[in-house]
Protein backbone atom coordinates (compact mmCIF):
# COMPACT_ATOMS: atom_id res chain seq x y z
CA UNK A 1 0.00 0.00 0.00
CA UNK A 2 1.47 3.36 -1.36
CA UNK A 3 2.29 6.02 1.49
CA UNK A 4 -0.41 8.48 0.16
CA UNK A 5 -3.42 5.92 0.33
CA UNK A 6 -2.00 4.71 4.39
CA UNK A 7 -2.36 8.88 5.26
CA UNK A 8 -5.58 9.31 3.69
CA UNK A 9 -7.19 6.05 5.48
CA UNK A 10 -5.72 7.39 8.75
CA UNK A 11 -6.68 10.79 8.09
CA UNK A 12 -9.95 9.64 7.14
CA UNK A 13 -10.19 7.42 10.36
CA UNK A 14 -8.87 10.49 12.94
CA UNK A 15 -12.42 12.34 11.32
CA UNK A 16 -14.74 10.31 11.98
CA UNK A 17 -16.01 9.99 15.42
CA UNK A 18 -19.26 8.27 14.91
CA UNK A 19 -17.37 4.74 15.16
CA UNK A 20 -17.28 2.35 18.04
CA UNK A 21 -14.00 2.86 20.00
CA UNK A 22 -13.05 -1.01 19.71
CA UNK A 23 -13.25 -1.00 15.96
CA UNK A 24 -11.25 1.89 16.18
CA UNK A 25 -8.74 0.87 17.98
CA UNK A 26 -8.22 -2.46 15.37
CA UNK A 27 -8.01 -0.20 12.33
CA UNK A 28 -5.86 2.13 14.19
CA UNK A 29 -3.65 -1.05 15.50
CA UNK A 30 -3.72 -1.96 11.64
CA UNK A 31 -2.59 1.15 10.02
CA UNK A 32 0.06 1.68 12.79
CA UNK A 33 1.58 -1.62 11.59
CA UNK A 34 1.14 -0.77 8.17
CA UNK A 35 2.99 2.70 8.43
CA UNK A 36 6.04 0.86 10.63
CA UNK A 37 6.68 -1.40 7.50
CA UNK A 38 6.57 1.40 5.34
CA UNK A 39 9.00 3.30 7.78
CA UNK A 40 10.79 0.19 7.52
CA UNK A 41 10.93 -0.17 3.84
CA UNK A 42 11.41 3.24 3.21
CA UNK A 43 14.87 3.24 5.65
CA UNK A 44 16.27 0.66 3.69
CA UNK A 45 15.56 2.32 0.19
CA UNK A 46 17.12 5.32 1.76
CA UNK A 47 20.43 3.55 2.91
CA UNK A 48 20.84 2.02 -0.94
CA UNK A 49 19.82 5.36 -2.50
CA UNK A 50 22.93 7.03 -3.67
CA UNK A 51 21.06 9.82 -5.84
CA UNK A 52 20.93 12.85 -4.08
CA UNK A 53 17.32 14.01 -5.93
CA UNK A 54 15.83 10.82 -4.93
CA UNK A 55 17.99 10.70 -1.46
CA UNK A 56 16.25 13.93 -0.42
CA UNK A 57 12.11 12.00 -1.62
CA UNK A 58 12.63 9.41 0.01
CA UNK A 59 14.31 11.54 3.46
CA UNK A 60 10.87 13.81 2.92
CA UNK A 61 8.77 11.01 2.27
CA UNK A 62 10.07 8.93 5.75
CA UNK A 63 9.74 11.88 8.15
CA UNK A 64 5.98 12.70 6.66
CA UNK A 65 5.64 8.45 7.28
CA UNK A 66 7.15 9.22 11.36
CA UNK A 67 4.95 12.14 11.87
CA UNK A 68 1.90 9.98 10.72
CA UNK A 69 2.67 7.40 13.06
CA UNK A 70 3.29 9.50 16.19
CA UNK A 71 -0.10 11.00 15.53
CA UNK A 72 -1.86 8.06 15.22
CA UNK A 73 0.30 6.07 18.43
CA UNK A 74 -0.62 9.49 20.51
CA UNK A 75 -4.83 9.23 18.95
CA UNK A 76 -4.31 4.95 20.01
CA UNK A 77 -3.38 6.05 23.75
CA UNK A 78 -6.02 8.29 24.06
CA UNK A 79 -8.26 5.33 22.71
CA UNK A 80 -7.24 3.15 24.92
CA UNK A 81 -7.07 5.90 27.84
CA UNK A 82 -10.66 6.30 26.96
Amino acid sequence: MKSKKLLERLADWMDKDNKKPQDQREKLEYLLKKLKKKETKLKEKLKREDNKLKHKQLKLELKVVKTQHAKGEAVLRNLKGS
